[in-house]
């Protein structure tokens, strides 16, 4: 019988070479990438009930700045009504607030609170303890060379 999801899987990791095919490149950062999302639960599930959904909203929103649900929902490709029900739920934990836009009453604008904040800094502290234990196993030339070029993907993938 064939397999009906053929494994993608190139290997072992390996040092990219000059004739290396994009595939597998995507797939060892794709790996790699891997660690920090476990990094990422590992914070979560020492901070307790925050969901993925609910730190997906709480990053956007501080990553953003005060938006309302519209560019929210939109930027985070969720409905508006689960996106609202997602910033109740944050709302309620007093990690989000919603307040009056400047410009214009009628408009709620979201954004992070200070308990917020507080929330994150934490996750990321967890977060950044195990990316560092990662990286003091590099020498100092290779982790240069790395956020050089972790920068450029990173810029590469915005545009």
């Amino acid at each position: 019988m064939p397999d009906v999801f053929p494994s993608d899987d190139p290997g072992p990791l390996t040092a990219p070479t000059e004739h290396a095919d994009t595939n597998d490149s995507a797939w060892q950062i794709e790996e790699a990438s891997l660690v920090l999302v476990e990094a990422t639960l590992d914070a979560m599930a020492a901070l307790g009930s925050l969901s993925v959904t609910r730190l997906r909203v709480l990053l956007a929103v501080d990553r953003h700045g005060p938006m309302n649900l519209s560019s929210l929902a939109e930027r985070l490709g969720m409905s508006l009504s689960a996106a609202g029900r997602v910033v109740d739920r944050l709302a309620e934990a007093g990690l989000l607030s919603r307040e009056p836009a400047p410009h214009s009453r009628r408009e709620i604008r979201i954004q992070v609170t200070p308990e917020g904040r507080e929330v994150l800094e934490r996750l990321r502290a967890v977060r950044r303890r195990r990316i560092g234990q990662a990286l003091d196993r590099l020498e100092l030339a290779d982790r240069a060379t790395l956020f050089r070029l972790l920068l450029q993907l990173t810029d590469a993938a915005d545009q």
